[in-house]
């Protein structure tokens, strides 16, 4: 049959392409997964460390500085929260879907919450100036898929990190090839098949390109986990070391303490900057 074996290679070229998308997607997913969980785990420790500094009597100006800088870094991350789960939320009651891929969409229904979260926090700011729950209807919609990540393709929006982040959160590459009926005469079923080699060839590149940028992206993801969850390492360290300086006068210590109690101050302020840290 004209055409049927280029047909057949096209798109198994174009299958492999997706297959190692899609392998990829779940790696940067799970990147993504744990620097959220650290992250949150930063918030639950950065606030420990609060508590107990304030507990030092008569610590230096320059600890409440910081502190207030810690305090809006927390602030700024769960706003981001918060607002993920409200544009979340608008999206599922209105039966959104959100672009994906080569193949269509993916209703937001069947997406977890989480993912919304760790979209977010990853590739996100705190809003897009509009709070979702002062809209209504096709706006309130829009702004939900806008803010998620659908707006670059979908809705006319801005979307998180200019629509990079779409794939990540809607998920693997569907197929989107068209098959050759039966009933088309030879002439018609062999330029059926030369346009469909074509398309696949195509799709394979497009996918291919995406794929190197989503590897690109986890990359990125992996460097800010790993640099999130060694200064929440050293802090634990540096915390559990100073819990027996716990609500004494800070003029009491001795110097080699009050350096100690310094560095812990300034560290938590370095962990809390990395929470709002995100992928363009």
């Amino acid at each position: 049959m004209l055409f049927a074996g280029v047909k057949k290679d096209a798109i198994a070229i174009r299958n492999k392409a997706a297959d190692k998308y899609n392998s990829t997607l779940v790696a940067v997913q799970k990147k993504c997964e744990l620097l959220y969980v650290t992250r949150q785990q930063s918030v639950a420790k950065i606030g420990e460390v609060e508590a107990f500094i304030n507990s030092i009597a008569n610590t230096p100006k320059e600890f409440e500085r910081t502190l207030t800088l810690i305090r809006t870094e927390c602030t700024t991350f769960r706003a981001t929260e918060d607002y993920a789960a409200e544009a979340y939320e608008n999206a599922v009651k209105s039966g959104a879907s959100i672009a994906a891929g080569v193949a269509g969409g993916v209703a937001v229904a069947s997406l977890a919450p989480t993912v919304a979260m760790w979209v977010a926090t990853t590739f996100g700011t705190a809003s897009t100036g509009t709070a979702i729950s002062t809209l209504s209807g096709a706006v309130a919609t829009k702004a939900a898929l806008a803010w998620l990540g659908g707006g670059a393709l979908a809705a006319g929006g801005g979307g998180i990190a200019a629509g990079n982040a779409l794939l990540a959160l809607a998920g693997p590459i569907g197929w989107g090839i068209t098959a050759v009926t039966t009933t088309a005469s030879v002439f018609s079923m062999g330029k059926k098949n030369k346009e469909i080699s074509d398309q696949a060839i195509e799709e394979a590149k497009k996918i291919t390109i995406a794929g190197a940028q989503l590897n690109e992206t986890g990359e990125v993801v992996s460097q800010l986990h790993n640099e999130t969850d060694l200064l929440l390492g050293n802090i634990e360290e540096q915390f559990s070391n100073a819990k027996r300086m716990e609500s004494v006068k800070y003029s009491d210590l001795s110097d080699d303490e009050q350096l100690r109690l310094g560095t812990l101050v300034n560290n938590t302020l370095s962990l809390a900057e990395m929470l709002n840290k995100t992928v363009s």
